[in-house]
This record gives C-alpha cells, structure tokens and sequence, in this order.
C-alpha cells in the first residue's frame, strides 16, 4: 500500500473531504480533484495510452477526473450498481473511488493486474489490496452513509451526497 505523503496543503484537502467538515458541493468535488491529482503524481510511471482509469460511479468521479487530468491517460465510468464491469483493453488499469469502506464492490470484478486508488480506505479493507493500492489516508472511521449533514454514531453524511450538494 501507498500512502500519500502530507504536507500543509494536503492536510488542508484531506480536512475538506472529512465527513465532520460539513463542506459539500463544489468545493467538495474540488479538494477531491486536487487529491486525485496528488496522488496521480505518486502513482508509478504508466504509459498514458496504455492506461485507462475506472472511475467508479458516482462517488469517484470528481478523485478519478483529477488523477486523469494529470495523468493524461484513458478514462471510463462503472457503475457497479447497475453495469456489469468490461476490461478496458489497455495494459494498465486503476480502479478509482473515493471511499472504499468494505471494499467488497471493487473485489467483484478485480484481478491481480489492475491497481486500485482511493481518496480514504477503511484501515479493515487495505490488506484487501496490498501494494496495489495507493490512497491519500487511511481512516478507523466506518459507518453507513445517509442523507444527514454530520456523523453521529455509526451513521454519517454519505460522500457522494455530499460532492453533488444533495444534502
């Protein structure tokens, strides 16, 4: 596993997507873009014509867009809610979400030659993926996202509520 390194600017995104910031919406999907950049930027050197980032829809659209951006590479959307997953053709494949909780989702359809991404995992699910994985934090944190503004307990305000201001 990779874990970005921190620094001044960092913190201060990583404080802006934590589910007790209360920030939603565009500046939420912004700090989550500028992450994705980050992380792209700590990512091994891929060919960008034989690489396709998977966004994993729609909680991981606004991370993935900012990997792309820096990465220049190709770039898809799944939903695993309603699409059954195809393999892009290229060589190279990362699968990208914002949050991973169980990671349960991602390993359906997951072979040992893609690398997943992640704006924060759940510390239980990161053995799931090993050195595949490259993430910005990792949190203790786990609960079930539902359309409230702030944590209380096991029921917190649901991250993808959040990036498109639905709450």
């Amino acid at each position: 596993m990779y874990e970005l390194e921190k620094n001044e600017a960092i913190n201060e995104l990583i404080a802006i997507t934590k589910s007790d910031s209360g920030i939603s919406g565009p500046d939420l999907a912004k700090a989550h873009m500028e992450l994705g950049r980050y992380l792209a930027k700590a990512m091994p050197s891929l060919e960008p014509e034989e690489t396709t980032i998977v966004a994993m829809l729609r909680g991981g659209i606004f991370f993935a867009e900012g990997m792309y951006f820096d990465m220049g590479c190709k770039f898809q959307t799944f939903d695993a809610k309603y699409e059954t997953f195809v393999r892009p053709k290229t060589k190279n494949i990362i699968i990208v979400d914002s949050v991973i909780n169980t990671g349960r989702t991602i390993l359906d359809f997951l072979t040992p030659d893609m690398l997943v991404a992640c704006c924060v995992i759940n510390e239980k699910a990161v053995s799931l993926f090993g050195d595949r994985l490259y993430t910005v934090r990792v949190s203790k944190n786990s609960f079930v996202g539902t359309d409230v503004k702030r944590q209380f307990g096991d029921k917190g305000p649901d991250t993808t509520m959040r990036l498109f201001n639905l709450l």
